[in-house]
């Protein structure tokens, strides 16, 4: 079996970091995968040496000519499968015949190019049942993403003063101005800690003037855009999702393979991927009170959280790592 792997997207994003995974996973499966992007993209960059890659420069959300260089690459390679990542990869895949187009979808924005596909992959339960009822006619299959997990995890004690930390982009829907308010509550203002926020967005400005309007600009510290992840998970004793909206979340996955503690909302992908009170805490979303409360039991417990954070390590391990999920992949493609 061949397969086209395409994203055409040129930043460093979920949807990148998920072609290159896929990739490697279809390798392991013994596939014979080709992955498809901007000749000046990151994924391109970060492709593992020797998987085949092909460039394709799209000037608008479509563009004829590269539409047209598309279809040389389809007659010329001949796929039996088309993945493709993203509303853009999935609107050139629309226009090739010859070959089961799949889309993976990472959240529940639907776009009319899409009904072209043959069948999804979804990466959460919910997002595979929204699928359903957009398109009943469709196979969807539910894989999600992946992490990479090594061997074992040894944290270091917890600092003086503990390190809460974050990683995500500065957007309204991550619910970072109700994380705030939380730090501002009087109980967990009094408690020792430092906050350390990695990311940027459009959110930045008004969010640092939030920390200082609350009295927390000495306490919390913005890092912006982390190229090291695994660096800034060791920099912290306990990581905080607090998103209005989550339709997975790969970088929880990351912080949980690191053996993190973490805190969440009940989200979408959060809520499969975290079981509440053996691998964190799930709060409801937008509750301040609760969210202070969650930070607080991690402080005056560190025993019962280091727990958690190694209970969370042996759950990804088993249900998230590449090996899992590579199988789950194949039964799925192989399903569609």
């Amino acid at each position: 079996m061949r397969v086209f792997n395409i994203m055409l997207g040129r930043v460093h994003g979920g949807l990148e970091q998920a072609a290159i995974d896929y990739a490697e996973m279809l390798a392991i499966n013994t596939i014979d995968v080709v992955t498809i992007g901007h000749p000046e993209g990151w994924m391109r960059g970060h492709l593992p040496a020797g998987f085949a890659f092909l460039p394709l420069r799209c000037i608008t959300d479509y563009d004829p000519i590269a539409a047209w260089q598309l279809r040389g690459l389809f007659r010329k390679h001949q796929p039996d499968v088309i993945i493709a990542h993203g509303t853009r990869a999935m609107r050139y895949a629309a226009r090739l015949s010859g070959a089961k187009r799949i889309g993976v979808l990472h959240n529940t924005r639907f776009k009319s190019d899409m009904v072209a596909m043959d069948g999804f992959i979804s990466v959460s339960p919910r997002v595979a049942a929204s699928a359903l009822e957009r398109f009943p006619d469709k196979s969807v299959q539910m894989v999600p993403n992946m992490v990479r997990v090594g061997d074992g995890v040894t944290r270091p004690p917890f600092r003086d003063p503990p390190v809460f930390g974050s990683l995500g982009r500065l957007h309204a829907n991550k619910g970072y101005d109700v994380l705030l308010k939380a730090l501002a509550t009087p109980a967990l203002r009094e408690k020792p800690w430092r906050f350390i926020f990695g990311g940027d967005g459009p959110e930045r400005a008004s969010l640092e003037q939030q920390a200082q309007a609350l009295g927390l600009a000495d306490r919390v510290q913005w890092v912006g855009w982390v190229l090291d992840r695994h660096a800034f998970f060791n920099a912290v004793d306990f990581f905080v999702l607090p998103s209005r909206e989550e339709p997975f979340g790969i970088v929880l996955i990351e912080a949980m393979a690191e053996a993190l503690p973490v805190i969440v909302t009940d989200t979408d992908g959060p809520s499969f991927i975290v079981r509440d009170g053996e691998t964190g805490f799930m709060v409801q979303r937008e509750n301040v009170d609760r969210l202070a409360q969650a930070m607080m039991a991690m402080l005056e417990r560190p025993g019962d959280a280091g727990a958690k954070g190694k209970a969370g390590y042996q759950d990804i391990k088993a249900r998230f790592s590449r090996e899992a999920v590579a199988s789950i992949l194949k039964a799925a493609i192989a399903s569609l």
